[in-house]
């Protein structure tokens, strides 16, 4: 990736104003570190996790037992392509029934084209799988909980270490836990004031049906065999204390009259994404040669180590809210349960900030899988919505806070996804539709999965490369590697642009993508004729899909070709090509204004001015996309503000179309950003954090069912929350926004901001361009700003929308 060190540097200041120090913490502030002083109880709301992009576990801070859910982002059930192509969802008569469905969709014959697509279009992959969880490790001191006193339980988002104390009869305990991505480990640090006051038995409650324990002297083995697919998968824990073990009792590792001990543990399955069998090395060896490699090195050394690789990371951006210092010395419990009545704590926003960084980097680094719905974290043999990389939203979102931010490395794990998944997508554009290049569809996996499948409202997405794309071209706009882009970008999205090119059909003129519904949303024929659905009823076949000209993808396919001419003009080449897609721009069918003064979801006018649902697709424009901006296109802008009225800015629990949850919220506060109006922006935030917020600062995805483990869960409305990564690590990058913006090709300072956040300063945001800006304001008002470049051209920059004169107002300092 972008090496720093082979570029110039230099400043640009804003001279007509100075620029005060953005002053560095010694020690984690108050925003730094959630804490607690009670166990956890349930999983998903109240536990702490941490994670190295490889593994997760996911902490309760029992005090007579500790109970830590172990997971490993490769335990996935399903497996790869066994040479059926109908097993992995390709309908065999797709490439000769597409002309008809598309004719039937152009036509406007929208129930002969759904009825055609479910039969000849829509496929079954019986290999998709789920990601699925180890179990729970349990570490059981047998302690009496009736004299323990002072306790607390902790997760330091500066240096990625989560802990607990306390004292009991006069003895005070502590553990401390972090995961390490060098290393590839999970370090326990078990330790009491008194000598031989330590005990307790280490076993596992194991979620997979075919397994082994194997004890030997200070090793706890567990091998086992994935449900469904078995393939194997181990865990292997290696014990140091001053006590001693005991291996006799059955499943269960015993330390005795210890003062101390040490756990490390290792997780490997044996895969690897290699195409086209995604088989690597024995998990056991791997976890052999893992704990091998940290015999002779302290539980210090190895904190050391992890600490600063992850700090490197995090402490690229520094965001400071001025607050209220009484509030932050409270539990962040209490912190957040005054913010579900109303209260204001600004404070409690700048640790969402870094909470959500610290998500993103522990749950997706270079050489893993990219973050799922759960991250790395998971409880469940079936993860809810089988963990799986849905690409409509969910999996980008985790994604938008890395460039503004500078995570772009923890991006990479995701770009390498995209080139496997591309192989695949390159045999389904051949064999769904017949034509060149790579597409994928709305839900994928670890195998591979680029197919139509399942359900018409969300199985017919042939847009997903298009938003997969986006990411490619925006690790480059961030980082301005040339080389990435030559040799990576580039390649992924002129290919996927070919697939495109070939399947535009004509429509009135002007050109659409189909077959292709707007995502999970459809439309009822009622007695006024054709209307948005508010509500399916529960039934699916009562709808409509395959309304003509979606918008999402008419945005989708302008943004992929916008950027790969950018892009092929950037490495001057295909001078021919870019022609080409500048000509297909040109012809797709434009974004409408309806009847409401709404952007219309479709070419059809039917937009429901009582619906609620959760997807904004036709929203893309605004966020992530730059199509629709209040200084590019204000009648587009207002078009758009008004389709957001329209669906309301929470929750609509009476229609299960509108009961999305998290990311559908963090889609409406990025949206309402981009359209620089910070009070709304900052006002939906609020409701994320309290209305769909637990009280670790996690955010949640909600449903009308649970999966399997109905007792770890929080009931919240008489619905079950499901802990999902998307909205969570989008918050950073959202926040970002408000301070600033650079996707119109200039620096915007304080676009967007809240009344709220009358006074505070960040450090290390990122601009387009490879810019790195720092900003300092007062009552609402700029005191300084700094800006560091990795060329030596000149931004634009604009101060609420007005630029500012780079002949006067800025001077140029050389590093």
């Amino acid at each position: 990736m972008y090496n720093l060190l082979t570029h110039k540097l230099f400043i640009v200041f804003i001279s007509v104003i100075t620029f005060g120090s953005c002053k560095e913490k010694t020690k984690p502030g108050n925003n730094e570190l959630l804490w607690y002083k009670y166990p956890a109880k349930y999983w998903n709301s109240q536990s702490l996790h941490i994670g190295n992009g490889y593994m997760g576990a996911s902490i309760m801070g029992g005090v007579d037992k500790e109970v830590i859910t172990l997971s490993e982002k490769t335990m996935w059930q399903g497996g790869p392509f066994r040479g059926n192509w109908e097993e992995i969802g390709v309908n065999p008569m797709s490439v000769e029934k597409l002309p008809e469905i598309r004719k039937a969709i152009v036509e406007g014959d929208i129930q002969k084209a759904d009825d055609m697509a479910r039969k000849y279009y829509i496929g079954e992959n019986k290999l998709f799988g789920n990601f699925t969880a180890i179990g729970d490790l349990e570490i059981d001191f047998g302690m009496d909980t009736a004299g323990v006193a002072n306790y607390r339980r902790f997760l330091d988002l500066s240096k990625a270490i989560s802990g607990v104390t306390f004292q009991s009869d006069g003895i005070e305990y502590t553990r401390e836990y972090f995961c390490s991505y060098p290393d590839k480990i999970i370090g326990i640090k078990l330790k009491a004031s008194k000598d031989k006051a330590l005990s307790f038995s280490l076993g596992m409650k194991i979620l997979q049906d075919s397994f082994r324990v194997v004890i030997r002297e200070n090793i706890y083995e567990l091998q086992g065999f994935i449900n469904g697919n078995k393939r194997p998968f181990n865990v292997m824990i290696k014990v140091d204390t001053d006590g001693e073990t005991d291996a006799s009792s059955g499943n269960k590792l015993e330390v005795k009259d210890a003062g101390s001990a040490t756990l490390w543990i290792a997780i490997a399955t044996n895969y690897a994404m290699k195409h086209p069998d995604y088989i690597g090395e024995d998990p056991s060896l791997k976890n052999e040669m893992t704990i091998g490699a940290i015999a002779n090195r302290s539980f210090e050394a190895l904190k050391s180590v992890h600490v600063k690789d992850y700090s490197e990371l995090y402490s690229r951006t520094k965001l400071h809210l001025k607050g209220d210092e009484k509030l932050e010395a409270l539990p962040t419990n209490e912190r957040w349960q005054r913010l579900k009545t109303g209260g204001i704590d600004q404070g409690l926003k700048e640790m969402t900030f870094n909470l959500g960084r610290y998500l993103v980097i522990s749950s997706s680094r270079p050489g893993t899988l990219p973050a799922n719905l759960q991250g790395v974290w998971n409880n469940f043999k079936v993860a809810p919505w089988a963990g799986n990389y849905q690409s409509n939203i969910n999996l980008q979102e985790i994604y938008w806070s890395c460039g503004p931010t500078g995570l772009l490395e923890c991006q990479e794990a995701y770009i390498d996804w995209i080139q496997d998944l591309s192989v695949w997508g390159k045999e389904i554009a051949k064999r769904i539709y017949g034509t060149d290049g790579w597409t994928s569809h709305a839900t994928g996996n670890i195998w591979g999965h680029a197919t139509p499948t399942d359900a018409l409202s969300w199985g017919v997405y042939p847009a997903g490369a298009a938003w997969h794309c986006q990411h490619l071209w925006e690790q480059f706009a961030f980082g301005q590697d040339t080389a990435y882009l030559r040799n990576t970008a580039y390649p992924l999205m002129k290919d996927a642009a070919i697939f495109y090119l070939q399947n535009l059909v004509g429509y009135k003129d002007k050109l659409i993508l189909v077959p292709a519904v707007s995502a999970e949303h459809g439309a009822v024929l009622t007695s006024e004729g054709l209307l948005a659905a508010s509500s399916s009823g529960g039934n699916e076949t009562k709808d409509l899909y395959h309304i003509p000209g979606s918008s999402q993808d008419t945005e989708m396919i302008w943004d992929l070709f916008s950027n790969t001419i950018a892009a092929a003009s950037i490495l001057k080449a295909d001078a021919d090509f870019r022609q080409k897609l500048q000509e297909k721009i040109d012809q797709l069918l434009p974004l409408k204004i309806g009847k409401y003064g709404q952007l219309q979801e479709w070419d059809l006018d039917i937009d429901n001015p009582n619906g609620h649902h959760r997807h904004i697709a036709h929203l893309y424009a605004v966020a992530p996309g730059y199509q629709i901006h209040p200084l590019i296109n204000q009648e587009l802008a207002q078009a758009a503000k008004k389709s957001l009225d329209m669906r309301g800015d929470g929750r609509f629990l009476s229609d299960d179309r509108a009961s999305g949850g998290n990311w559908s919220v963090a889609h409406r506060m990025w949206c309402w950003a981009r359209l620089l109006d910070g009070e709304r922006a900052n006002k939906i935030f609020t409701q994320l954090l309290a209305e769909q917020g637990f009280e670790n600062l996690t955010t949640y995805q909600q449903a009308d069912y649970h999966w399997e483990r109905k007792d770890f869960y929080k009931e919240n409305d008489s619905l079950f929350c499901h802990f999902q990564l998307d909205a969570s690590a989008s918050i950073p990058g959202f926040m970002a926004e408000l301070l600033m913006q650079s996707h119109l090709g200039s620096i915007d300072l304080l676009p967007a901001l809240p009344g709220e956040w009358s006074e505070g300063r960040v450090t290390g945001l990122r601009a387009r361009g490879g810019y790195v800006v720092d900003i300092e304001w007062e009552n609402r008002e700029l005191v300084g700003c700094r800006i560091t470049a990795r060329t030596n051209k000149i931004p634009v920059v604009r101060l609420k929308g007005v630029v500012v004169d780079t002949n006067k107002d800025i001077r140029i300092k050389f590093n």
